[in-house]
This record gives structure tokens, sequence and C-alpha cells, in this order.
């Protein structure tokens, strides 16, 4: 299937934002009670099935980042960076936003929080 730039856009902005959904519905999983999480937490794992299984539909690949370093040339911005004196051994806390790529072209980078394990 072939899609407009403008249309791998929205779809990638779509997938970003349904992943930040079901990010924040697992966070709010974990305040439940035992007998309530379990059906929650099994549509969740069906709607992150889902966006995969269309994200790959749409041949777009989302990537997350947390542990890995970070540096020059990372498909992701650091809403952090000036919290450190240099940009050096510096490892992704928290991915906030996932880049997505298609065919190994970024079609819309990451947000990330970066730490010096230093």
């Amino acid at each position: 299937m072939c899609w407009s730039a403008e249309s791998l856009s929205v779809m990638a902005r779509l997938c970003v934002e349904q992943w930040k959904l079901i990010q924040r519905f697992n966070k709010a999983i974990e305040a439940l009670e035992e007998s309530e999480k379990g059906r929650l937490a099994s549509q969740i794992r069906y709607s992150e099935l889902q966006l995969q299984t269309l994200a790959t539909e749409a041949n777009l690949k989302l990537v997350t980042f947390d542990g890995e370093s970070f540096g020059p040339g990372s498909p992701a911005s650091a809403d952090n960076l000036d919290d450190f004196a240099t940009d050096e051994g510096l490892i992704v806390s928290k991915t906030l936003e996932p880049a997505v790529v298609s065919d190994m072209r970024v079609i819309l980078p990451g947000r990330v929080l970066l730490d010096n394990p230093v």
C-alpha cells in the first residue's frame, strides 16, 4: 500500500496518540483494586495488539528508547537536555512519545526524558 506523505504523517501522529493513551491507561490500571484489574488489563493488551497490527499494515514502526544511550543522531528530542552539562553518557529514562519509522526513515521523531547514570 502506498501512502502520501501527508497521509503517512497523519497516521504516524494517530499512532503516537494511541500509544500515549495506552501508557496512561496502564498507569491508571495500577491504581485499581485487583478484582478490577484483569478485565481492563485484557482490554488494553488487545488495544496494544491492534495498534501494532494497524501500524504494521501501514508500514510504520513505533520505536521506544527506554534504557538506551542518547546522543547526536538519535531519532528523538530530549525535553530535559538542558539539565545536563554535556550530552555524553546520557541514558533515556523514559520515552514520552515513540518515534515513528517507515522504511528506515523517521516519519515522526520521538520525545524522551534523560538521566545521567554516573
